[in-house]
């Protein structure tokens, strides 16, 4: 079974539909979204109805359970605050229940999916060293557990011997004798300095992993942000993938 597993698509159509055009290269048989598909971006409806047609499965990510009214806008940072708030005026009744309606994690063939962590998978943590790595670790009960949330790919390996390695690499093989968090980067917005779109394919029989990255016309999706009064930072940064 091969797997396109993307996160953090975050309103940006633009970076979106490259990724959809670039998967159409891959014999895929079913596609994860883990989360994120509004905030930050100008086209919340636009990405919500793409993700509904595209997705065999969807979770939910911290700025989907704010829009819908599950998790508290006062942990957002002023940015982050603000296009929440600009989502939850844009989208309708509609699209905030179908929000409602998505689960934190998810067990699948032989892997894990979450937003954040596994550890307290509500709170939304971040994954970002080997300390926070261990404790999602420890709850992983599958092989693999895919995650996004912090934007920046990696691969986090934790061996037979019971250490745990973070690596900055675009693909692995998958051995019998460790296990993996594997964060498969942000569609919408790149952090790792990258601006193209990023998203994982995994494959179950070849027990690949690769993490891939698409051009997008990121100026047009700047464009849009701010003309939709989106803070100009959030426009700006797409352009060096931060």
């Amino acid at each position: 079974m091969k797997y396109a597993i993307i996160a953090d698509i975050h309103a940006n159509l633009e970076a979106f539909l490259a990724v959809e055009e670039d998967l159409k290269k891959e014999t895929v048989d079913k596609y994860i979204c883990l989360g994120d598909i509004v905030g930050y971006g100008a086209n919340p409806i636009e990405c919500m109805d793409a993700a509904g047609a595209m997705f065999d499965v969807i979770i939910a990510g911290n700025h989907d359970y704010a829009v819908c009214g599950l998790f508290d806008l006062s942990l957002f940072n002023p940015y982050a605050r603000k296009s929440v708030e600009w989502t939850i005026a844009v989208v309708g009744e509609k699209e905030k229940n179908l929000l409602k309606t998505l689960t934190l994690t998810k067990e699948l063939e032989n892997f894990t999916i979450v937003h954040g962590s596994l550890y307290h998978p509500d709170e939304f943590n971040y994954i970002l060293n080997l300390k926070e790595a261990a404790k999602t670790f420890d709850k992983l009960r599958q092989k693999i557990c895919f995650i996004g949330h912090s934007h920046s790919p990696a691969i986090i390996i934790k061996d037979y011997e019971n250490k745990i390695d973070y690596h900055k690499i675009t693909e692995t093989t998958i051995l019998k004798d460790s296990q993996y968090i594997i964060n498969v980067g942000s569609v919408g917005q790149p952090r790792d300095g990258d601006p193209r779109a990023c998203y994982c394919v995994y494959d179950s029989v070849e027990k690949t992993v690769k993490i891939k990255r698409v051009e997008y016309a990121v100026s047009r999706a700047q464009e849009k942000i701010i003309k939709a009064g989106l803070p100009q930072f959030l426009a700006t940064r797409l352009g060096g993938g931060r």
